[in-house]
């Protein structure tokens, strides 16, 4: 007996609400696994599906970026002004010095060049403001001869690959030099030493959507396995690296408070480019007093976490993580000055833009500072309006703020200015050496 026509719509609608409810829980699941993100490997490798590509192609492409970018499309030091070959970290600014974008940016392979004589390059940005970045640069395009397009999904993956306490063969691959790539002419892999933290990894581009391993298979170059999105997320705020317009917020953050001079996002010898000006004035005559700085969020019952020499992941914590950019009070009975902003977190580690005299024992300036080592801070909020993305109650965490060895080596030793001072008197001590060795010989000749 075959089933009525009644029945096959049951059974389908029956099969139906089941497909649903197995993909609900599957979705709930990966948000579950998503939002406690597990620590992430001591080697390994991760699908930046959060990140996005615009490929700009064409005679003037290098000029038109190096107008807009605040790394150098020039060799540095090179007489020819020959163009690099490698990828690097950069920024868009506006015209007031304020981050629009933090992006990486790479020259497009060879193979996949419409000509190999006319430059190409892929800028890998914040996938949620793909749209504002090409609105931005189309808005300065003018008659410049160049293609703008933003890729769509699963045309290219970008991925970031680790592996600690090592560093990478392709370091050389920052040297100006093609012949350094690691990889061949004819791939179509494009890639960089992610230099946003010392020895923090590789930053890739593969055709396709492929695994990886597909087109690196190379145990030397990639190591580990695949891990989540989330579990990346988490490495990067331990190493204190903000990343996308969520943390590094649009037309507002400055990109020295951003630690772009310390991740050499930054070329302060370059020409003129925009947002350029107030980047420039604060390098060489301003001090720097908020940073961008891994922290660890913690309530009355968890104060030993905090006391730790840098912060603590524990995929059991469950804390509520505060809106982003809710201001940081110390701990007392009085409202005082705020001591920096809350930007985003994973568990009970965030990153916060903080007041260094105030939340670290840096001392900037030689005055006197604010700094108590027995002083908390927290952070509280209201409830968010409902309806909205990230509606929660009310709620309150403490905070606190850590300054990985290396920020703070570059801080203490004057970073980039104090390099630059450096190189000038070495290159100004050279530069009296030969003055005196031709004065010699100069008076050798006359003797003779």
């Amino acid at each position: 007996m075959r089933p009525s026509t009644s029945t096959r719509k049951i059974y389908a609608s029956c099969s139906t609400r089941s497909r649903f409810f197995s993909n609900a829980v599957h979705t709930r699941s990966q948000q579950k696994s998503d939002a406690t993100p597990s620590s992430p490997p001591e080697a390994g490798y991760a699908r930046l599906t959060n990140r996005g590509l615009i490929s700009i192609a064409g005679p003037d492409s290098t000029t038109f970026l190096q107008g807009l970018i605040t790394q150098n499309m020039l060799i540095t030091n090179d007489p020819n002004r020959a163009t690099r070959q490698t990828g690097s970290y950069t920024a868009f600014l506006n015209s007031q010095g304020r981050v629009l974008n933090d992006a990486f940016l790479y020259p497009l392979p060879q193979a996949d060049c419409a000509s190999p004589d006319e430059p190409a390059w892929l800028i890998e940005v914040d996938k949620n403001e793909v749209a504002s970045l090409m609105k931005h640069l189309k808005k300065h395009k003018l008659r410049a001869k160049l293609k703008l397009r933003a890729l769509e999904d699963g045309e290219r993956t970008v991925w970031a690959s680790w592996k600690d306490h090592e560093q990478s063969r392709w370091a050389a691959y920052n040297l100006e030099s093609p012949s350094s790539s690691p990889f061949s002419l004819s791939s179509s892999v494009a890639g960089c030493i992610d230099t946003r933290a010392p020895g923090f990894g590789s930053r890739l581009i593969t055709p396709g959507a492929e695994d990886l391993r597909s087109h690196v298979p190379d145990e030397t170059q990639i190591a580990g396995s695949e891990v989540s999105l989330g579990s990346y997320t988490l490495r990067r705020m331990l190493h204190g690296i903000a990343e996308g317009q969520s943390e590094i917020i649009h037309a507002s953050a400055l990109p020295l408070e951003c630690n772009m001079d310390m991740m050499k996002g930054i070329d302060f010898r370059k020409g003129c480019y925009v947002g350029q000006e107030l980047t420039i004035r604060t390098h060489h005559t301003g001090v720097v007093r908020k940073r961008i700085l891994p922290v660890q969020l913690y309530t009355e019952d968890q104060g030993a976490l905090a006391s730790a020499d840098a912060p603590v992941y524990d995929p059991t914590a469950e804390l509520p993580l505060p809106p982003s950019r809710t201001s940081i009070y110390k701990v007392s009975t009085r409202r005082m000055r705020s001591a920096g902003s809350f930007l985003g977190g994973v568990g009970n580690i965030g990153l916060a833009l903080c007041r260094l005299e105030m939340m670290t024992d840096v001392n900037l300036t030689g005055e006197h500072t604010q700094y108590d080592p027995e002083q908390e801070f927290r952070v509280s909020w209201t409830a968010t309006e409902e309806g909205s993305s990230d509606h929660q109650g009310p709620g309150e965490v403490k905070m606190k703020a850590f300054l990985p060895s290396w920020m703070r080596d570059f801080i203490l030793n004057g970073g980039v200015r104090k390099n630059t001072r450096t190189r000038e008197a070495e290159e100004g001590h050279r530069a009296r050496e030969l003055l005196e060795q031709l004065e010699e010989e100069e008076t050798l000749r006359q003797k003779e």
